[in-house]
């Protein structure tokens, strides 16, 4: 029996994270269906092999119809310390709190 190279297989899951969002961002614009089906295959890709996505990479769709954001399909607001994201197809709303740069939290 031959033994799985699982850092291999991890290296080459990111690859082609990287590369589906690559794709994603440029159809967007064109096939709006398309590039949330490259979206979901990502997501399934980091599930699969247990990579989180970057933070970057989610904040470019919505969490719950896996679209991708684009001009006249989200609304951001800003209220009370957070960022309020909502996704104009489904009505998902995400809030992501803003945090002081330089001050420790902690006690």
């Amino acid at each position: 029996m031959l033994k799985r190279e699982k850092k291999l297989e991890r290296r080459i899951a990111k690859e082609r994270i990287e590369i589906l969002f690559g794709m994603m961002e440029k159809m967007k614009n064109r096939d709006y269906e398309l590039s949330r089906r490259y979206v979901e295959i990502a997501r399934r890709i980091s599930m699969r092999y247990r990579i989180r996505l970057p933070k970057e990479y989610k904040m470019r769709f919505c969490k719950r119809c896996l679209y991708p954001y684009k001009d006249g399909k989200f609304r951001v607001r800003i209220s009370k310390s957070r960022v309020i994201i909502t996704c104009l197809n489904c009505g998902y709303v995400r809030r992501i709190p803003i945090r002081p740069k330089g001050k420790n939290l902690k006690c």
